[in-house]
Formats: C-alpha cells, sequence, structure tokens
C-alpha cells in the first residue's frame, strides 16, 4: 500500500486495552492518525510510542461523524485517502492489500465497506452487518446533517464509489456484555433522540422487519446459525436498540420527562381524592 497516501484516522477514548493491535495492524499500510477524546489512561502514550500522530478533540461531540469535527481532522491529514476507524475494528492482510490495489488504481474516490460483529467473542457471520464508506478522498463525502454512525452522503457520482467484494470487510470486536451494551446503545440512543427529523410513527413495524431480517435471512438462511446464541443475542440487542431510541423520540416529541409525566400522574389522583371526598 502506498503509505503516503493515506491516513487511518481512528478515534479513541481511553483504549490503551485495544490501541496497540489497532496501530500494529495499519502502521505497515499508512500513516495513523489518533483522534482522541482526552484520554485518562494509556492512550496518548501508547501511540506516541509507535510514532502515530495524534490530534486531541477540544470540544465534545455527540458523535464523530460530524463536519465540523471532519473539517478539523482534515487540516491534520496530508493525504488523499482517509480511513475513517474505531479502536474496535481491525482488516485483515488481503482486505489492506485490495484497498492499497484499488487506490492504486485511481480510478474511485470512496470505497465501500462491508462490517461483521463479534459477540460474546464470537464471530457472528451475516447477522447485523452494516456496509459504510469508510474510505474516502477528502471531500467526497458530506457530514453534513448526519447521525451517530452514519457516513455522510456522497459528493461524487456512484461510478466513483467502489462497493468492496464482502470478502474483503471490517472485523468488529464488541466487547460488551448485555449490562455494558446496554449503556452504550443508551448513550447512542440519546444522540439519536435529539435529530430535528427524527421520527417515531414506524416504529413496531419497522422492529419486526428489523427482526424478520436478520432472524430469518442473516441467522437461519446465512451463517449465522454457526454461531448459535451470541448472534441471537445481538440481534436482540439490535431490537432493543431501535424501540429504545423510538421510545425517547416519542418521549422528546411529546414533552415527557420526569416532571410532566408526574403532573399527569396527579391529574389523576386528584379526580380520585375528589371521588372520595365527594361521596364522604
Amino acid at each position: 500500500m502506498d503509505k503516503s497516501n493515506i491516513t487511518f484516522v481512528i478515534f479513541t477514548f481511553n483504549e490503551e486495552a485495544r490501541i496497540e493491535n489497532v496501530i500494529k495492524n495499519f502502521k505497515n499500510f499508512g500513516k495513523i492518525l489518533i483522534a482522541d477524546n482526552k484520554s485518562t489512561d494509556r492512550t496518548i502514550e501508547i501511540a506516541n510510542q509507535y510514532g502515530c500522530d495524534v490530534y486531541i478533540r477540544q470540544k465534545h461531540y455527540n458523535y464523530v461523524e460530524n463536519q465540523e469535527l471532519v473539517d478539523l481532522l482534515y487540516k491534520e491529514i496530508s493525504t488523499d485517502w482517509i480511513y475513517w476507524g474505531f479502536a474496535d475494528e481491525m482488516l485483515e492482510l488481503d482486505a489492506l492489500k485490495k484497498i492499497s490495489e484499488i487506490i492504486s488504481e485511481n480510478k474511485y474516490d470512496i470505497i465501500n465497506v462491508d462490517r461483521k460483529n463479534y459477540y460474546y467473542g464470537d464471530f457472528c457471520y451475516d447477522v447485523y452487518t452494516s456496509r459504510t464508506n469508510k474510505i474516502f478522498k477528502k471531500g467526497a463525502l458530506d457530514f453534513t446533517e448526519n447521525q451517530i454512525h452514519g457516513h455522510g452522503k456522497a459528493t461524487v457520482p456512484y461510478e466513483k464509489i467502489h462497493i468492496l467484494d464482502d470478502k474483503y470487510f471490517v472485523h468488529h470486536f464488541i466487547s460488551n456484555n448485555a449490562s455494558s451494551y446496554l449503556n452504550v446503545l443508551n448513550r447512542y440512543s440519546d444522540s439519536e433522540e435529539i435529530l430535528p427529523n427524527a421520527k417515531y410513527s414506524y416504529t413496531f413495524f419497522y422492529s419486526i422487519l428489523f427482526f424478520a431480517k436478520h432472524l430469518v435471512l442473516n441467522f437461519f438462511c446465512k451463517k449465522g446459525k454457526k454461531t448459535g446464541y451470541s448472534a441471537i443475542a445481538l440481534i436482540q440487542l439490535m431490537i432493543f436498540y431501535n424501540i429504545f431510541k423510538i421510545m425517547k423520540i416519542y418521549e422528546k416529541h411529546k414533552g415527557l420527562n420526569p416532571r410532566t409525566i408526574e403532573d399527569k400522574n396527579n391529574f389523576a389522583r386528584k379526580s380520585i381524592i375528589e371521588s372520595i371526598e365527594n361521596y364522604g
């Protein structure tokens, strides 16, 4: 891979347990920029030991897929190409070689990549995979009005996007168990429920379709069944996430919070008391 033409941007916060493996994964294939959110552990120390560039994010963003942050990072990056990644992701050698080949051809501005998950330490094959424009040239994506884990809108024609074969994919290592993952999903849903165009009307039917797709198509019909319960657990968590997110959006639209809910409860309480007093 032409190391002079791609920067692997890795977003971190207190990733001392995982960052070294990520750096080793990419260090021979391009420049590495650690975009850190003011870690308090050894993340930055480890990055410096390996000679990585480090950018300390001075402002908190609900999610990193944000045009303001992208513009700031562009100023730190000298290469044409950018890989947009996280400390819980890695690529195999064959995938890195294929990406190098595509970049060298200079025919495309975006490489669209599949991501496959590990849950409970088990590879989940086709269950809850996601494709994103993860590798791109500067300016090829517009992150304005983006949302968490979205990857912006392409500013180039479709024919300038290479859809990478799904045998080359990002390995996504989910280290959470059910309890800790619920904390993550709570944070993610907080970020999404504040979106101005968030809708809640499709919740029930969308959740049914989501469950049917991933359980029937990706679990039973494809390879997910090889994993067993770990894959089913991941599907269950993602269904819960979608339902939880829509509940929060509903609460926002209806102005529901502990105070307003208690006001409604008090109205019912008052009615009960009045009926008793009138009886007496």
